[in-house]
């Protein structure tokens, strides 16, 4: 029954990630949604699960977004993987750690793409780095907000 509710809230953000694109195209490109439901996923569930969950997730991203079909899903899945490697050596119960680690998610994935792109030969084009920090900034509060009300939702 777990796997439904992930694959639920899985269709949750893509529906409000979707729908932020649509109607808020400033406020949808400072949060990364899916980035945010791989760290609460990896943190939360076994690691086979959240390695699965967060290609899965990525996959979904690359669908709506018409990138390269597997770039987010590999970035997701590395994502989700050294999140629960970090999640098991150190304990991330806090809400300070939390947003420690979804702050630099946000600083992964850009990190993610321009090594993916300069491997397959594209150009890539890093961001400003106060655009990161909003980013940053926007993942750790909407996943500490993620966490509050998971932890309350029965």
């Amino acid at each position: 029954m777990t796997l439904w509710k992930a694959l639920l809230g899985l269709g949750g953000v893509a529906l409000v990630q979707m729908l932020l694109g649509q109607h808020a195209p400033a406020v949808a490109e400072r949060c990364d949604l899916f980035a945010v439901y791989t760290v609460y996923i990896a943190l939360t569930r076994p690691p086979r699960t959240a390695v699965v969950l967060g290609s899965v997730a990525g996959l979904v991203q690359d669908s709506l977004t018409g990138v390269v079909l597997g770039l987010n899903g590999f970035k997701k899945t590395l994502l989700a993987y050294l999140t629960g490697a970090l999640g098991s050596l150190f304990m991330f119960n806090q809400p300070v750690p939390r947003f420690g680690i979804l702050f630099a998610a946000a600083f992964f994935d850009p990190v993610a793409s321009l090594l993916l792109s300069l491997a397959m030969g594209q150009q890539h084009s890093f961001p400003a780095f106060g655009d990161l920090a909003l980013r940053g900034l926007a993942n750790g509060v909407i996943g500490l907000v993620t966490f509050w009300v998971a932890a309350r939702v029965p």
